[in-house]
């Protein structure tokens, strides 16, 4: 009798930054536990991938975990899988990176298990069909891929009790579907829900292959999985009922798989990734219609027919989606250009492992784990980025002091950017966004690494969301809060919170309603486009002229920079071309990221006054400032602002309300700070601000 092949495969991963307390969690409630059941069961072999950012950690912080995998190597019970290194989209990357990233994980599986490994695992299954050149030509011979990718090139669910061949110019690489309704039963229902599913499938092929391979965190580490995993020995039960079913059922890995079944066939499939993962990626109302019509056609007979035909939407339409993923990309590639222009000599392993560190996909999307929405995340990236920045830029000035200023479409929107550049500080402007600027890093700090608050689809259940968790159930089936009345801090802002905003504002307009996005202005500046009226050596001077009520009025402002120095000077010059006076609120909006709120090490000062090392997450007003601190102790870093003329500031907590893995939670994004001034200009006159913030980082 022909037996079923079954084929497992594990994906551990932790992103580049996650704190250490989550991969330590993830260590003692999955990735150890798991393997210590599995090694009770040496019958059962398995594909096992562990990305490099967990390996760099594991070294350092659980080193027994080696120990524990070769143990498992050398009896040949797992299989090790290749891949990025960093784990990135590899898709987004220039060819170098890519090939450098996968290479880079061969190297490190080789020395440390002595592994050739010939499978890869394809962060977040994100498929294009170029890839297969690539992979081929980095040794690549086979890779998991989600079922949906093979029904979405119109195959038939019966049809995949094997695996593919599929090429890109003549390079192969083989292509094993992973079933969905296995990732589904799979630990959230009783073993026997998956043998009966691999039963179904024992006279479609002459030699049945099936595929289960997902993330191993929902082995314990997602909520309500440890107890019933492991206390309620789920995995245990597992494991015995597969061994019990011998005589009709092998579990092998995707190698074995790959060496003893031939492919069914060749196939050509779309640009895909995983089902969820295309309506992450639609716009909110787009993505909250197809969710209704999911629902509505998961209760036909016919759903698992029709199911290849309802898409989503497509993975790089994150960088549409959101800016600061498309930001974090092109500054990725602007840093890699760099790097790909050093003569030979210089690409030291120094100079590129904080890019390709810097490549980790996590803060690039946003889904139902938090990714993008979880500043630290991006400030981990954003710092690896900077670091290769920084070396590659010493590399190329010869650690001498130097001034740069370009125009370019750095963020590829059809309009030219300013970017401003030294040995010290980056400061990136866009003229026709309303001058704003997007960009200011000092050293190796994003002191811009904010997030604007959005609707996003699943803002439509968060009045369902509770904090109880139902056991063994899918984090993609609960509706969970990590706060109560979590409905409450849910705002919306309707332009981008990043620095240099301008802003005419009405007299009634309080600090709250700032805070929250909700108000609207008597101008238009704040996304105009403005006009670039010099570009000097170390300074660059924007101006826009527009109505405000009743006056014909023109904001000029002066960026400069100082060699040498972190430092960056800003002059205000606004411009009354009416025979009226006008009189209004002006404010100058800044945002800036320091992580955290409510942390003794994150604070607001005002020197020479009683306000000192105040939390960023108050809601405060502070009159005739001239002088005031903001510091990250952590790290090191500060931004101090001086003021020509004394000030009002307001400044306020930005905090998102977002999805993850644990429900919807209040996240810190950053602290907006406004300059305000109450502005009685002449007909036909002026008035001038001038300000310097120096920062450390």
């Amino acid at each position: 009798m022909t037996k079923i092949q079954f084929a497992f495969g594990i994906h551990n991963h932790q992103p580049v930054g996650n704190f250490d307390h989550v991969f330590e969690e993830a260590y003692e409630r999955s990735y150890k536990p798991f393997l210590e059941v599995m090694a009770r069961h040496p019958n059962i072999r398995f594909s096992l991938h562990t990305t490099g950012c967990l390996f760099e950690w594991l070294e350092k912080h659980q080193p027994a975990y080696f120990d524990l995998v070769g143990k498992l190597v050398e009896r040949g019970q797992i299989e090790l899988l290749g891949g990025g290194f960093y784990e990135p989209i590899l898709c987004i990357l220039p060819e170098e990176d890519a090939l450098a990233q996968i290479d880079i994980m061969r190297t490190y599986l080789k020395k440390r298990f002595g592994v050739d490994v010939r499978g890869a695992w394809l962060a977040e299954r994100v498929w294009e069909p170029h890839l297969a050149r690539l992979l081929a030509e980095a040794g690549i011979k086979y890779l998991p891929l989600d079922d949906y990718h093979f029904l979405s090139g119109g195959l038939r669910l019966d049809d995949l009790a094997g695996y593919y061949l599929t090429e890109n110019q003549s390079a192969p690489v083989g292509l094993f579907p992973i079933h969905q309704r296995l990732r589904y039963t799979i630990p959230f229902q009783e073993p026997q829900e998956t043998l009966s599913y691999l039963r179904k499938f024992k006279d479609k092929n002459a030699q049945p292959l099936l595929v289960m391979a997902d993330d191993g965190e929902k082995f314990g580490l997602w909520p309500g999985t440890y107890e019933w995993v492991y206390e309620k020995k789920w995995l245990e039960r597992f494991c015995t009922a597969l061994e019990e079913s011998e005589d009709w059922l092998d579990v092998i890995s995707l190698g074995e798989a790959f060496d003893k079944i031939p492919p069914v066939g060749r196939t050509y499939l779309p640009t895909c990734s995983y089902f969820e993962m295309g309506e992450w990626v639609l716009p909110a109302g787009a993505g909250v219609d197809f969710e209704h019509f999911v629902h509505e056609f998961e209760k036909r007979e016919d759903w698992e027919t029709l199911r290849p035909f309802l898409k989503g939407g497509f993975w790089r339409n994150f960088m549409a989606k959101y800016d600061e993923s498309n930001l974090l990309h092109k500054k990725m590639l602007h840093v890699s250009r760099k790097f790909s222009s050093l003569p030979s000599n210089k690409k030291t392993k120094k100079r590129y492992l904080p890019l390709l560190r810097g490549q980790c996909n996590c803060p690039y999307w946003h889904g139902v784990f938090g990714g993008l929405y979880l500043p630290h995340l991006r400030h981990a990236v954003w710092k690896q980025l900077l670091e290769s920045e920084r070396l590659v830029d010493a590399a190329v000035h010869n650690h001498r002091n130097w001034v740069q200023i370009s125009r370019q479409d750095f963020d590829s929107d059809g309009r030219e950017e300013i970017l401003m550049e030294s040995e010290s500080i980056n400061a990136y402007i866009a003229p026709a966004r309303g001058g704003m600027l997007f960009e200011l890093d000092a050293g190796t700090y994003p002191f811009l690494n904010t997030l604007t608050r959005r609707k996003e689809s699943y803002h439509a259940r968060i009045h369902q969301a509770t904090n109880e968790a139902t056991e063994g159930a899918s984090i993609h089936d609960r509706v969970l809060s990590k706060e109560e009345n979590i409905a409450e801090y849910l705002h919306l802002d309707s332009y981008p919170r990043r620095a240099l905003l301008d802003h005419f504002l009405p007299w009634e307009l309080s600090i709250e309603d700032f805070r929250d996005g909700k108000f609207t202005e008597p101008a238009g500046f704040l996304q105009a486009t403005y006009s670039v009226d010099r570009k000097g050596r170390d300074s660059v001077t924007l101006s826009c002229r527009g109505a405000v009520m009743d006056n014909d009025i023109e904001i000029s402002k002066r960026i400069s920079l100082n060699p040498g120095a972190k430092k960056l000077s800003v002059k205000y010059r606004v411009r009354n071309h009416s025979d009226i006076p006008l009189h209004i609120p002006f404010g100058i909006e800044w945002n800036l990221s320091f992580l955290s709120g409510n942390s003794p090490h994150h604070h607001f000062t005002i020197p020479g006054s009683a306000i000192r090392k105040r939390p960023l997450n108050e809601t405060v007003r502070h009159s005739d400032v001239r002088n005031m601190v903001l510091t990250d102790e952590n790290e090191g870093a500060s931004a101090s602002f001086s003021f020509e003329q004394p000030v009002e500031i307001w400044r306020c907590p930005v905090e998102s309300v977002s999805l993850s893995e644990g429900g919807f939670e209040r996240v810190f994004q950053s602290i907006a700070l406004l300059f305000r001034w109450e502005l009685s200009v002449g007909a036909q006159s002026q008035w001038e601000q001038s300000f310097e913030c120096q920062l450390t980082g």
